[in-house]
């Protein structure tokens, strides 16, 4: 895509497709999950096309660029990131490891509920102690609560993937927590440990990063957000459009192509095996895998179609529930902003129910916010002089009226929240632009607009959502309509789908485990 607001930002990698080639996989779509899964499999010699339909690889990662000003759409930190993280060790195994620069987040986050204000550090311990000092009458339910969010992921990393009737028994004899917790919601476990409702808000202010409020959110899902972020969060120096070039550069390196501008219009089947697609512009590619990273729902009732798929398969996928989508507002300034009392990534709530939040996000109000300044961490972003600032909420795609009526009003009520953050920010206003549901669709194709793939609830959570493989042999899925829920985890994904097709092909060193 060319940025949520239009416009290219970076190198874009793109042979284009030759008319007479056959690949070993075709990969549909250039999300950082698409990408991460061509890289691994060029990586691993096979020859493989990436089909980008927009002018731009990296989907929601994809930047852009206002008059020397760069934006990250909608990834401004990513965990795992240093030495001996996992995106580091990715990156190191594509031969890209010195591509990105990542410079460490200063918190966690900053919580703003109200008047009150918490900075929540990294590390397990650390977060501990700063919402026990905030709420000390509640810090033996703090401590426990946080302690079972450790225990339960340790108990879900040690479950194989696909468990057999046998190994199930023994699973849930000896994962009793995991198996207890695995289809409750956050705030159904806050509240077994934690009485007083202020610091349960406090506890899940991040929830917005994943879509739904604690009483929705998957407990398992929220669980795997903190244990990873927790650990420590980066910024990719430059805009995370450096990340997708990176990739980009690993698939080329290694003979893959990167088409832009190159719709699919269909993937071909035959005898129920993908044995290629068919581009935009009529052109046949054959391929014996192929992998999207579409948009689930445009991939099996567009590309595929729904007649193709097992009954059970297509309950399951009708199913399923999208995720809301994001109104996002990108402005400059030059107001001062102290990078030493500033933080980068604030949540900003005008009142502490949550689910009175959500409801108010699903009305197209402006409630909350995640306001992020980039420029604190790298300000090679901007000119000299200014700040940027990304304003990032929930929002529904049928708003109840038309969005060029609504979007500048939710503009300026975004702003507003921003101007309570940092007073002075609207007088030195330089810039600004926003990105509604619809300009999200139209640049990703995620149907209405969709942040986070499927909803985060208790039962589309882990194994509840679509696997890489599908029941169309030949045909994996990467993204975040598989088993992903972060930037972090949409890129593993990709991994894993490129992990099944090289052990599928008999390739019996598929590379690290990531």
């Amino acid at each position: 895509m060319s940025g949520f607001a239009g416009g290219p930002a970076g190198a874009e990698g793109s042979r284009p497709a030759s008319a007479s080639a056959d690949y070993d996989a075709v990969v549909v779509g250039s999300g950082l999950g698409g990408l991460a899964a061509a890289a691994l499999l060029a990586r691993h010699g096979r020859r493989v096309l990436v089909a980008e339909r927009t002018s731009g690889a990296g989907g929601y990662a994809h930047g852009f660029s206002r008059d020397g000003r760069y934006f990250d759409p909608a990834i401004h930190v990513v965990p795992e990131a240093g030495p001996g993280g996992t995106l580091h060790r990715l990156l190191d195994h594509l031969g890209v490891g010195d591509a990105c620069e990542f410079v460490d987040s200063d918190l966690l986050y900053r919580a703003v509920i109200g008047s009150t204000t918490l900075d929540v550090p990294f590390g397990a311990e650390a977060l501990i102690e700063a919402y026990v000092a905030a709420f000390p009458a509640e810090e033996p339910g703090i401590r426990s609560f946080f302690l079972l969010c450790a225990r339960f992921l340790a108990e879900a990393q040690q479950l194989p993937v696909r468990l057999s009737t046998r190994q199930l028994g023994r699973a849930v004899r000896e994962s009793t927590v995991y198996f207890r917790y695995r289809r409750a919601t956050l705030d159904e476990v806050l509240r077994q440990h934690i009485a007083d409702p202020r610091c349960r808000a406090f506890c899940s202010a991040g929830w917005p990063y994943m879509g739904l409020p604690p009483s929705e959110l998957s407990f398992e899902l929220y669980a795997r957000f903190l244990q990873t972020q927790v650990r420590g969060l980066s910024h990719c120096v430059g805009g995370f459009q450096r990340l997708v070039d990176a990739f980009v550069t690993a698939i080329e390196q290694h003979g893959g192509t990167v088409a832009v501008s190159t719709p699919v219009d269909r993937i071909l089947l035959r005898e129920n095996r993908a044995v290629g697609v068919v581009l935009g512009d009529g052109q046949l590619v054959r391929a014996p895998m192929v992998v999207s990273n579409a948009d689930a729902w445009h991939t099996f009732h567009d590309l595929v179609g729904l007649d193709r798929l097992p009954a059970a398969y297509q309950r399951r996928l009708t199913g399923l529930r999208p995720s809301m989508s994001m109104f996002v507002v990108y402005a400059a300034s030059t107001c001062e902003i102290d990078p030493a009392t500033a933080a980068h990534e604030t949540f900003v709530f005008t009142e502490d129910d949550h689910d009175v939040t959500y409801r108010r996000f699903l009305a197209a109000e402006a409630p909350a916010s995640v306001v992020v300044v980039p420029t604190l961490l790298d300000p090679s972003l901007a000119p000299a002089g200014e700040h940027l600032v990304t304003s990032t909420a929930l929002a529904p795609y049928h708003a109840g009226r038309d969005w060029s009526e609504l979007k500048p009003v939710l503009q300026e009520r975004y702003l507003d929240l921003v101007e309570r953050l940092h007073p002075g920010f609207l007088a030195g206003l330089s810039h600004v632009e926003s990105a509604s549901p619809r300009t999200l669709e139209r640049f990703t194709g995620n149907r209405f607009g969709a942040a986070y793939g499927w909803a985060n609830t208790p039962h589309q959570a882990g194994s509840k959502r679509l696997n890489y493989a599908t029941p169309i042999e030949g045909l994996y899925l990467a993204g975040h309509w598989t088993q992903a829920a972060s930037a972090l985890r949409v890129i593993v994904s990709g991994c894993h789908a490129a992990r099944e097709i090289l052990l599928a092909t008999g390739e019996n060193d598929a590379g690290p485990d990531f």
